[in-house]
């Protein structure tokens, strides 16, 4: 085996590796979704506290998990290359000490500014509302500073290639708020009050959350003691590289937060509908795109970064690809065939029925039209993090907020009064995403000396033919075949969907069928 081939095989297996955690992690958030669903449906209670969420996850994904591993893995991981361990663990602790009084400010204000911050980014919201998000946002917003901590833990891991526990804690985040609903949920008088304790579980969620990745990254460390020492080495290296991190994340948010705005515009529901949607359409993204990128930003970085180092990235890259369009493009055509399978495997039961249903169905076909282009903006983007360049990304999220935001704005007039505009936000996410791939990869064609266009683009066909022989499978069989019950009937669509797929992936020589086949019968 070459070089590269163990370097792909190491890829490959890292976000495997990732992609096991982030599904546990979801699977504990669509259970957290499901409860959530059945006792606050997509009503007030429901829109008050999406909103308040919202908000302070914008700053946390600022300053999270993407933005530490970013900045810091290329810079620890070449220190751990050069063999200096005590000084890849110094740069860790003071990047710990810079992260804890950065956050303590932020989470200070946060809490003091809770009624401006609500004005500003769900200002459409109805007076009862607003009020309402307003004390959910003082409990939530010192979850910030807690999801920082756990991006550095997560950080620590990655640069160590330990993948699966550091994405799998987050599954504790969702299973205290799952026990919490699962016990007071019978019990509580009012939808009002139950959520007010559903917010303070979600941050008991969050301290869980660092506390289960706390004992590998003491050992991977030995020694965790934060400390303000601006001389570590390497420190001003990350922060460097944190700001234009950030930048490209803050588009990215910025966009987000104006999402809100639009959606809280809308009719009563389409806040909790859009909310419903996000975590469905995330659950492939991040189990395949953001794996991927994750698995490959350590492996990216531990090497020079000249005329063979580029080819090597290059030839990462198209692998990489590959694997992530195997298995994001089937998920969205999926999606958006039969979304409602999906959705009512999740949701449904309660005060959530046939039409919440439909609503977050048309939402979630929506962001599925664009799955392809964010899972390989993501890919991108850590390529050139690990080419120690991240002026590109950000030069890419700043002109994709603008097309995302128009595209938007244009799209959801039409549907202006009517919940399922929020789809409109989907479609301009998606417009965005695609916009900022062709910027992206025509730099990277600079930069490495060529992208794989043509060798992904049919690979590409290969895969839709593939998938669009699976849904006329599945949409024949739920024609012809009696219903039995929408969760069965569900289960057994989206299975009949799998296990068409695959075979005529591999009859197509998809090499990641052949290889998914052989790994599944070796489990066996």
């Amino acid at each position: 085996m070459t070089l590269d081939a163990r370097s792909d095989e190491r890829v490959a297996r890292g976000a495997r590796a990732v992609g096991a955690g982030i599904l546990v992690s979801r699977v504990a958030g669509l259970a957290r979704g499901l409860l959530f669903a059945r006792y606050f449906g997509d009503g007030l209670a429901a829109d008050a506290y999406n909103a308040a969420l919202r908000i302070p996850n914008t700053v946390r994904n600022l300053l999270g998990d993407g933005t530490i591993s970013a900045s810091f893995v290329p810079v620890y991981a070449a220190a751990l290359a050069r063999g200096d361990h005590d000084g890849a663990r110094a740069l860790a602790n003071a990047l710990l000490g810079v992260l804890l009084a950065v956050v303590a400010v932020m989470t200070l204000v946060g809490i003091a500014a809770a009624p401006w911050l609500t004005a500003i980014f769900a200002g459409g919201l109805d007076a009862e509302t607003a009020a309402l998000t307003t004390r959910l946002l003082r409990v939530l917003f010192p979850m910030t500073g807690v999801m920082v901590l756990s991006g550095w833990c997560l950080g620590v891991q990655n640069a160590h290639r330990r993948f699966f526990v550091a994405y799998a804690a987050a599954a504790a985040w969702a299973l205290v708020q799952v026990a919490f609903l699962l016990i007071a949920g019978p019990r509580m008088p009012s939808r009002i009050e139950l959520v007010w304790w559903l917010s303070w579980a979600t941050l008991v969620g969050a301290a869980l959350q660092v506390l289960v990745q706390a004992p590998q990254v003491w050992r991977l460390l030995r020694t965790v003691r934060p400390a303000l020492d601006t001389h570590a080495s390497g420190l001003r290296q990350v922060i460097t590289n944190f700001v234009p991190v950030v930048g490209s994340l803050g588009f990215a948010q910025l966009s987000g937060l104006v999402d809100l705005r639009i959606a809280s515009e809308l009719p009563a529901g389409a806040l909790a509908v859009w909310n419903y949607a996000v975590p469905v359409y995330l659950l492939p993204l991040s189990m395949f795109g953001v794996a991927g990128a994750m698995a490959a930003l350590p492996e990216f970085a531990g090497g020079a970064v000249d005329d063979a180092g580029r080819r090597r990235i290059a030839a990462g890259l198209a692998s990489a690809w590959g694997r992530v369009l195997f298995y994001v493009l089937p998920s969205a055509i999926a999606l958006i065939a039969v979304g409602d399978a999906v959705v009512t495997l999740l949701y449904r039961g309660g005060a959530f029925g046939d039409e919440q249903v439909r609503r977050v169905w048309i939402v979630l076909a929506a962001y599925a039209v664009g799955l392809a282009a964010f899972a390989t903006v993501r890919l991108f983007a850590s390529t050139f993090h690990a080419l120690q360049d991240y002026r590109t990304p950000l030069r890419g999220a700043a002109l994709a907020l603008p097309c995302s935001v128009a595209g938007a704005l244009c799209l959801v007039w039409p549907m202006r009064d009517r919940v399922e505009g929020v789809a409109a936000i989907a479609l301009g996410s998606g417009l965005g995403a695609l916009v900022n791939v062709v910027f992206l990869g025509r730099e990277l064609e600079r930069r490495l000396g060529g992208v794989p266009w043509r060798e992904v683009g049919g690979r590409v066909l290969r895969i839709t033919a593939a998938a669009a022989v699976a849904v006329a499978t599945t949409m024949a069989a739920r024609t012809l075949l009696p219903a039995i019950a929408p969760r069965v009937d569900a289960v057994l669509l989206l299975a009949l969907f799998s296990v068409t797929f695959l075979p005529v992936a591999e009859g197509l020589g998809l090499d990641e069928a052949r290889a998914l086949r052989r790994r599944l019968l070796r489990r066996r």
